[in-house]
């Protein structure tokens, strides 16, 4: 997998906001990729575990939360999955005197296959029924998906999110988990 890795590392800037601001932060996704590492300066970072969003606790400065991403949920054909998260100021510094929530930062790492002809071939282990097809390149997936990040993360282009609009009407996909399900999870 690390042979054929790209590694993208990026700083996130949570600027200070409104107390009474709404949360969450960043809204919930999976990451694309085989994992993430993120290196978060506060608290606010959240997984989805059952049914419950739970607070990542950050004992010390410089640790790092691991998480997967769809790529290596499809590889293990589900056993590792991709985690569903978000950042919210829920759990943050109480609001300072002015009523604003502090700025939070996080450094992040992602690992994502290198090419985009590399396979997603579910390892599908003896006993164990298929749940993603075989045949899908990490590219075409990176594709689908790709309008998705940029309308959650408000950085789509305008001629874009016309196309992304007029997809969503015709397709009902909205959101990436929605892509993984249409394009690559197997028919039960």
């Amino acid at each position: 997998v690390l042979a054929d890795s790209a590694f993208n590392y990026r700083m996130v800037d949570y600027y200070e906001r409104s107390a009474t601001s709404t949360p969450p932060r960043c809204g919930e996704h999976r990451d694309f990729g085989s994992f993430t590492l993120v290196f978060p300066s506060h608290s606010g970072l959240q997984i989805l575990a059952g049914n419950e969003w739970k607070d990542i606790q950050v004992p010390n400065l410089g640790d790092a939360v691991l998480l997967f991403g769809w790529c290596t949920q499809i590889r293990s054909n589900g056993r590792i999955p991709a985690a569903l998260h978000r950042v919210t100021h829920k759990q943050q510094v109480a609001a300072n005197q002015k009523g604003m929530i502090p700025r939070r930062a996080s450094a992040v790492l992602f690992c994502a296959p290198k090419q985009p002809t590399t396979p997603l071939e579910p390892v599908v282990r003896p006993g164990e029924e298929p749940k993603y097809i075989g045949g899908i390149q990490a590219g075409q997936l990176r594709g689908a998906m790709a309008l998705k990040w940029q309308m959650r993360e408000g950085t789509i282009r305008p001629e874009d999110l016309i196309k992304e609009e007029a997809e969503i009407l015709a397709t009902n996909m909205r959101t990436q988990d929605d892509v993984v399900q249409k394009t690559v999870a197997a028919s039960t």
